[in-house]
């Protein structure tokens, strides 16, 4: 390698060393700089179809036309990183919040990067959580679950962004359900943060869908590896060349008459009640019915009938 490029390399390297974290978004930081956060129409803008449009991806309005950022949007320059470094870090840090940068340095005025961090900083939804009346929306799509739960068709996992704004739109648009609308935020996203409203995790449940929350719980748990039940086949995911819908098997998210005692209306209950059941062996006779894939795997009758496939040890609980 020669002088210049060596030289070369370790600029970049010393450019990604000292780039600053992003600036992670927090609506508490902005109402004590007297945001109005409780009236989201003040940021989120919906465009014509009903769909949310992204903080920021309108010329940079709200953040730019409020005033409070406008030094940090002409701060990203050449000249600006020179003339004062402590302000260019911060610009960089608030670029970075938004947008990803192979390099660590702010995008380019006139390219239009991807605001793909945007994505990640919301998707867990740190400061709000989401809830819904999740039977009454069963109810109206027919039992056509995957209208909302969208699957891969490569992969067969559920697409991480789904459900989200590009489905509910469809009906909560002001031609289809003027009475509830995107624009309305409050009404689906609400305090506190996810983690503090989505606590517990369906106690004494030995099947666990492979690489959820309740999985990881059981298997930190037992101290090893545990058994899981894995929605990511094609055989659980399409069957006949239909589509395979939710309530095929979370039959209580779709029918009333099947609740029992409990109760399967919000996300919350979702969250903490059982999902799956095996009350008069019914999902083993889903699974392992004559010329099912796991006969074999069910039949109790024989030795070694391969339970740990999707059930954890008790010890586990």
């Amino acid at each position: 390698m020669t002088r210049a490029l060596i030289v070369l390399a370790l600029a970049i390297g010393a450019v990604a060393a000292a780039a600053p974290a992003p600036a992670a978004f927090s609506h508490r930081d902005h109402a004590e700089h007297d945001v109005a956060i409780a009236r989201c129409e003040t940021c989120h803008a919906v465009d014509p179809k009903g769909q949310v449009v992204a903080p920021g991806a309108l010329g940079h309005a709200p953040c730019l036309s409020a005033g409070c950022h406008a030094k940090d949007f002409i701060a990203t320059g050449a000249a600006a990183r020179k003339a004062d470094p402590a302000a260019y870090a911060k610009a960089t840090a608030l670029c970075l919040g938004c947008h990803a940068s192979q390099d660590g340095t702010p995008p380019a005025p006139w390219s239009k990067p991807a605001a793909s961090a945007v994505l990640e900083s919301f998707r867990y939804e740190r400061e709000y959580h989401v809830e819904m009346n999740h039977f009454e929306h069963t109810g109206r799509a027919g039992g056509d679950c995957r209208v909302c739960h969208v699957v891969d068709a490569r992969s067969f996992a559920l697409v991480r962004s789904a459900p989200g704004h590009a489905q509910c739109v469809t009906c909560h648009n002001p031609a289809k359900f003027p009475q509830f609308t995107m624009a309305m935020c409050g009404l689906c996203h609400d305090k506190p943060a996810r983690a503090e409203y989505f606590q517990g995790t369906r106690p004494k449940v030995d099947v666990r869908a492979c690489g959820s929350e309740g999985q990881a719980a059981l298997a930190a748990r037992g101290k090893h590896a545990e058994g899981c039940f894995r929605h990511e086949r094609a055989e659980h995911r399409v069957q006949g060349g239909e589509p395979v819908q939710c309530a095929a098997c979370h039959y209580m998210i779709g029918d009333q008459t099947r609740w029992g005692r409990r109760r399967y209306q919000t996300l919350l209950d979702l969250h903490v009640e059982p999902v799956i059941d095996n009350a008069q062996d019914r999902e083993h006779k889903s699974c392992g019915r004559t010329g099912a894939c796991h006969k074999a795997d069910v039949d109790v009758a024989r030795t070694g009938a391969r339970c740990s496939l999707c059930h954890a040890e008790k010890s586990a609980f």
